[in-house]
């Protein structure tokens, strides 16, 4: 029998290695920031896999693109200072308000200037409302980003995408009680919700607890971690629970009870660095590009619309929460990109036939804003100064 040539594991293995090679170049070459480059060969990926039928071979799964977003949403959780809202407590007060001021502009946009319809206008508002951590969290520790800025940005970024997951659980609840829906399945969203904190809760006793026994720390700490982030992953689906929010769950909470900060010391090195670069390229590949002119032009003014929002909610917040507002502008376009989070919970609406065109707005949003947020992200902490690392 001949072998062949062109298989799906040649086929995945030689599109990353490009997808790497182009990203690289870019850097190098125009100064594009990493993460920006990383989605956006990605995304050259996604269309060769559209058009090629040899690139088609690839397998492009959903569960992986889940499985890498838990582990660096676990990092987040990490890195977030829920402290800090106890000491400033308008820094909750500037959360809420940035995000629902996103939301207000973006349907009040949708309604009035696209005469969407009022139910699609809040699914998109709800999808487009957020903001990614992991590309706040991984431009700044690309650039090493140390200030208020960076900070502000990661926090707000995260606290919005819980927010917009809720909300989401609340919309697809009344949504699906409207359509005569059963009242078990239309609360289902809810229980998932507290199920996953419940459920990061619990793998971060297990840690702990890991931890305590052995003393672990460096390479054993690291295993003990991702051997967490792959139960959540395995039981959290079969529970009919969120294993990304039981990941995000799981770093906030260890990180709330960690007094000693003996697990905080933990740091993925090349391990986190490989899970970046990857989750990034499958990101861009996961990515649809868009065939419609129009929904190019409602998405092109969203995304305007939404930057603007931020921007002008967190110079509102800024002076009341201890910062300057020129600081406060800044986090805001610091909190342009959308990533996985904003791209599953569009995916989660789609097959409701009242909201595909929705669900494809959202998408086309998330297409933009996942190749220039990460760009945005970067010119705001540099001029906001916070960068310490050495240029090349």
């Amino acid at each position: 029998m001949k072998a062949t040539l062109v298989t799906p594991l040649a086929v995945t293995a030689l599109l990353f290695f490009a997808a790497l090679l182009l990203a690289e170049a870019a850097v190098r070459a125009v100064r594009v920031p990493r993460t920006a480059a990383l989605v956006l060969a990605g995304a050259v990926i996604g269309w060769l896999r559209k058009d090629n039928p040899a690139a088609a071979l690839m397998p492009l799964p959903t569960v992986l693109l889940e499985a890498l977003a838990m582990v660096l949403l676990f990092e987040v959780g990490q890195r977030v200072p829920l402290a800090w809202i106890r000491r400033n407590p308008w820094l909750l007060a500037a959360s809420i308000g940035e995000t629902g001021l996103t939301f207000a502009a973006i349907f009040a946009a949708l309604a009035y200037g696209f005469a969407i319809p009022a139910v699609q206008c809040a699914f998109v508002g709800v999808v487009c409302m957020g903001a990614s951590p992991i590309v706040v969290m991984s431009v700044s520790k690309d650039l090493r980003a140390r200030g208020q800025v960076s900070e502000r940005a990661l926090l707000f970024s995260t606290l919005s995408s819980v927010y917009a997951v809720l909300a989401m659980q609340i919309l697809v609840t009344g949504y699906l009680a409207a359509t005569n829906v059963q009242l078990s399945v239309a609360l289902q969203p809810l229980f998932q919700l507290f199920g996953s904190f419940l459920l990061g809760a619990l793998a971060a006793g297990v840690l702990r607890l890991y931890a305590f026994i052995t003393r672990a720390h460096g390479a054993v700490l690291t295993i003990g971690i991702l051997c967490c982030c792959v139960l959540l992953y395995a039981y959290a689906p079969p529970l009919g629970l969120s294993p990304i929010l039981s990941a995000l769950f799981f770093g906030l909470v260890l990180r709330g009870t960690d007094r000693t900060h003996s697990l905080l010391s933990h740091q993925t090195s090349e391990t986190g660095a490989v899970l970046t670069l990857a989750y990034f390229i499958i990101l861009g590949a996961s990515l649809t590009w868009l065939d419609s002119w129009t929904i190019a032009a409602i998405a092109a003014a969203i995304v305007a619309v939404r930057l603007l929002a931020k921007v002008a909610a967190n110079a509102l917040f800024a002076v009341p929460s201890a910062l300057r507002p020129l600081k406060g502008t800044m986090v805001g376009i610091a909190m342009t990109p959308l990533s996985s989070l904003a791209l599953l919970l569009a995916a989660s609406i789609a097959p409701q036939p009242g909201l595909r065109h929705a669900a494809e707005i959202g998408a086309a949003v998330v297409l933009i804003t996942a190749i220039l947020g990460p760009v945005m992200t970067e010119v705001a902490l540099r001029w906001a100064g916070e960068p310490t690392r050495r240029e090349q």
